[in-house]
């Protein structure tokens, strides 16, 4: 198939990782970043473009021309939005201007959905992660939404052979890649004098915790997060407060990856992992601190439980798999029209501007 992707792209994002996995089941894969252009300037170029757009909101459909363009010239089966910024009046152009199925699959939470553009867009599907945003969705508003969780890469989210140089370098008890705000802040700062890494760009210049000082300022991703991860005992993964019945990408990433994981309980998790199994969970503060020290003395059990993870996370939760359940929704075929061997060698990406 010829598939048109809308989505942020840099190492490890949601939009990239969607991509790959589509090119590497061999369908030539074009995707447009709506702010590539100004995350050339860090993050405060990317904050200024978006309070910019809100400010000019006529401004927004000029702002996603190359992605019309891309329509244009691509005519793909199917134009997959990979995020909640896209005007209504842009999805309207994008239909007109090709016969391709038109789709979002929003990767965050209930409130993270900013001016709600998605629901007021003319798409021939939604996906969600949030098994309550599916539910709602049908029955309030009619959608087609559907349930359909993140996932790991088949390539990147694996074990690696970690040298002593890596063990050095990403070796701690406890870790977990993540932006920090208050509500995970106050969660985290009780392991504050343990040997714990955060990973991630930084903390914000506002937020005053004891986490500083286990926060490293620096992103990891595809290898080097199955790096961290591996070299450390315990990976905790707490949740966004808004995550209602659904999971995050970490907790596939982090059993992608073969390492041992306490995360939150989520409604939704028992059908994706095993608890206690095959992802350890907690729902309170009190059992995490119970659990983390119960699992830093046993070793042995946290490599049996993250065995059965890993194994359960590349049979069930990549995203090549997530990507046929959807073309299977969409009534697409995978042949679609496309000879043997005519697909992009690498994934072609576009910028705005």
């Amino acid at each position: 198939m010829r598939i048109l992707i809308s989505g942020y792209l840099y190492a490890d994002s949601f939009a990239r990782d969607i991509a790959v996995a589509a090119e590497r089941m061999g369908h030539q894969v074009i995707a447009v970043d709506p702010m590539r252009a100004s995350r050339r300037f860090g993050y405060v170029g990317t904050v200024f473009s978006e309070y910019f757009l809100k400010a000019l909101s006529s401004l927004e459909s000029w702002w996603h021309r190359p992605l019309l363009r891309a329509a244009q010239d691509l005519q793909p089966h199917l134009i997959l939005l990979a995020h909640c910024l896209m005007p209504p009046q842009v999805i309207g152009q994008l239909r007109k201007a090709s016969h391709a199925r038109t789709a979002a699959w929003f990767p965050d939470t209930l409130a993270n959905m900013r001016r709600l553009y998605l629901l007021a867009s003319d798409l021939d599907a939604w996906f969600f992660k949030d098994p309550y945003m599916v539910h709602l969705f049908r029955a309030k508003l009619g959608l087609n939404a559907h349930y359909l969780p993140e996932a790991c890469d088949s390539v990147s989210h694996r074990r690696v052979k970690l040298t002593e140089a890596d063990r050095q370098r990403y070796g701690c008890d406890l870790t977990s890649a993540c932006s920090v705000y208050y509500y995970r802040a106050r969660l985290l700062e009780m392991f504050a004098d343990y040997d714990m890494k955060l990973w991630g760009n930084g903390l914000p210049f506002w937020l005053k915790s004891p986490l500083r000082a286990c926060y490293t300022g620096h992103y990891v991703a595809e290898l080097e997060k199955s790096k961290a991860f591996n070299a450390a005992k315990i990976v905790i993964n707490t949740m966004h407060f808004s995550e209602i019945e659904g999971v995050n990408c970490r907790l596939f990433e982090a059993a992608g990856c073969g390492a041992f994981q306490i995360a939150d309980w989520k409604p939704a998790l028992p059908e994706l992992f095993e608890p206690e199994r095959e992802i350890v969970t907690f729902r309170s503060r009190e059992e995490l601190r119970e659990k983390v020290d119960y699992y830093l003395a046993r070793p042995e059990e946290r490599q049996a439980i993250a065995d059965r993870a890993y194994a359960r996370a590349h049979r069930e939760h990549t995203y090549e798999i997530r990507l046929r359940r959807m073309f299977d929704i969409l009534g697409l075929s995978e042949g679609c029209g496309l000879a043997g061997g005519e697909h992009a060698s690498e994934v072609e990406t576009l910028a705005v501007g």
